[in-house]
């Protein structure tokens, strides 16, 4: 049989296999004259050897082609939805709903003959005899076409009069428009600045002989934060001492021996070993030296050291606040042991947990938003400075870092705060109340006002909801237009009427 053949016997089926009433959810019950076709509810029905048709099986039925759900047809062979549409002048077969020179049910030789496709759409535009508007814009008629719309593409919801809107209390309003950005919020932890974070301790064991700082306090560059009596600290002054004035010994003897060698006093050999020496004694002073300039003593210092006095200071890297302390006075503390720690303050880090999803919108310099827990209102901006490499294994984020300015000390080691990454920018953007927004197959709608009882369900695509409760609007929606801001629900059960039990009626 061929496809204009199979296609007549399909609709033919779909007149055999239906009841002779509307089904529920009509506003009124109606009667159907033997003038009309008599295919009405569709029935369930089987096929031999398990196979189907376009009637029982939505899946083979024509894309983008309207369905008829009450009748079990197409919308533009539905004569019953659609009177209109059906030829006066051409034989009908009311038995089985379809034109007499189709019919291939009451004439089976018709099926040799070669036909019109009986499933091909006509030119003209199909209205909705109900809500007075396009057939394949009806959302209330064909609410699963929302599923299938690109973003400012819309479905047409009319309602019973044009007071419906002002009955249901609604609020329409237009957009507003400002600056906005596109986001995705993270999570972060405060951590000092690990590049300006210090630890202070004693370069060799010794005796707490003076406390100069406290926790909390700000102490400037090279200040002095306590005194260790360190016995090695006086060895090691002492060994400067000596190498001093040894090198000042051996350049005299080597100094001497050059002028006796230039007045052919002196041999050459004394003048070479002297110079000798004089290097030996250059090199120990200044290993001498260096010792207590690692030991935390300034060159001025070293140039006025008279005496090999033990105390050993413990000075500031940078200006900073201490930011923990274990200085005892009178505590015997070994080299190497951490008195002091001291951070500057003025930055923070920030180190962020990036999902896995959104690692690959984050890079070094976006821009974000940083606002404590705790602290409503202070929100703090800065940037990110590195994105690492790895994925954690057991939480599936990758770790970044940001630096934030802490001007006034709100932030503080350990805090958890709220990260928003701006991830793009939009000037202009237009906002909304976050009641005007509906949810429809999961798809952000907005409902707009055409007419006083003709509203548009429009697809938009959103952007970030802002703590003022509004929500960005990124596409799908102008300035101009008329939004519902408060009810919205009002048309969105209209709009889901079918789904409800109501349907089409028939005028």
């Amino acid at each position: 049989m061929t496809p204009t053949h199979t296609a007549l016997w399909h609709f033919a089926l779909a007149g055999l296999v239906a009841a002779g009433t509307f089904a529920s959810g009509c506003e009124e019950d109606v009667s159907i004259s033997e003038e009309q076709n008599p295919a009405m509810t569709p029935a369930a029905h089987t096929h031999e050897g398990g196979e189907t048709c376009f009637i029982c099986d939505p899946s083979r039925r024509e894309q983008g082609r309207l369905w008829c759900a009450e009748h079990g047809r197409y919308e533009d062979r539905c004569w019953l939805c659609h009177p209109d549409l059906r030829d006066p002048d051409r034989p009908y077969c009311q038995e089985h709903g379809l034109y007499e020179d189709e019919c291939i049910v009451c004439d089976p030789s018709r099926a040799e003959a070669a036909g019109p496709q009986p499933d091909e759409a006509p030119e003209n535009v199909i209205m909705c005899n109900e809500h007075q508007v396009p057939e394949e814009q009806c959302g209330i008629c064909h609410p699963q076409l929302a599923a299938t719309l690109p973003v400012g593409e819309a479905l047409l919801v009319r309602l019973a009069s044009d007071r419906s809107a002002d009955f249901a209390g609604l609020t329409i309003a237009g957009p507003v428009r400002a600056d906005s950005s596109t986001s995705i919020a993270l999570l972060g932890e405060i951590q000092f600045d690990g590049n300006r974070l210090a630890e202070v301790s004693a370069l060799m064991g010794g005796v707490i002989q003076r406390v100069d700082a406290d926790l909390g306090q700000v102490v400037e560059a090279r200040q002095v934060l306590a005194l260790v009596h360190s016995p090695g600290v006086a060895t090691a002054k002492a060994d400067y001492l000596s190498a001093r004035a040894e090198l000042q010994l051996r350049q005299a003897a080597a100094e001497r021996q050059r002028q006796l060698s230039e007045e052919n006093i002196g041999s050459r050999r004394n003048m070479e070993e002297a110079e000798a020496a004089k290097s030996r004694a250059r090199a120990a002073m200044r290993l001498a030296r260096q010792r207590l300039l690692n030991l935390g003593f300034t060159a001025r210092q070293l140039t006025s050291i008279a005496d090999a006095r033990s105390e050993l200071p413990l000075r500031a890297p940078f200006r900073g606040t201490i930011v923990r302390r274990t200085a005892v006075l009178g505590e015997a503390v070994e080299g190497g042991a951490s008195l002091f720690e001291i951070a500057d303050l003025d930055n923070m880090w920030v180190n962020i947990s990036v999902p896995e999803e959104h690692a690959m919108r984050i890079h070094v310099d976006t821009p974000i938003q940083v606002a404590v827990q705790g602290q409503e209102g202070v929100v703090i901006g800065g940037r990110v400075t590195w994105v690492g490499p790895l994925v954690d294994e057991r939480t599936r984020t990758v770790r970044a870092r940001a630096v934030v300015p802490n001007p006034e000390g709100a932030l503080r080691h350990g805090m958890f705060a709220d990260v928003t990454a701006i991830i793009d920018r939009h000037s202009g953007a237009l906002r909304l109340p976050a009641s005007a927004i509906s949810r429809i197959e999961n798809l952000p709608f907005v409902f707009v006002r055409r007419e006083p009882d003709l509203f548009e369900a429009r697809r938009v695509d959103l952007g970030d909801r802002l703590p003022t409760g509004e929500v960005v609007v990124l596409r799908g929606i102008e300035g101009r237009d008329e939004v519902v801001i408060g009810g919205a629900f009002v048309i969105k059960s209209a709009f889901l009427a079918s789904r409800l039990g109501a349907g089409c009626v028939d005028d």
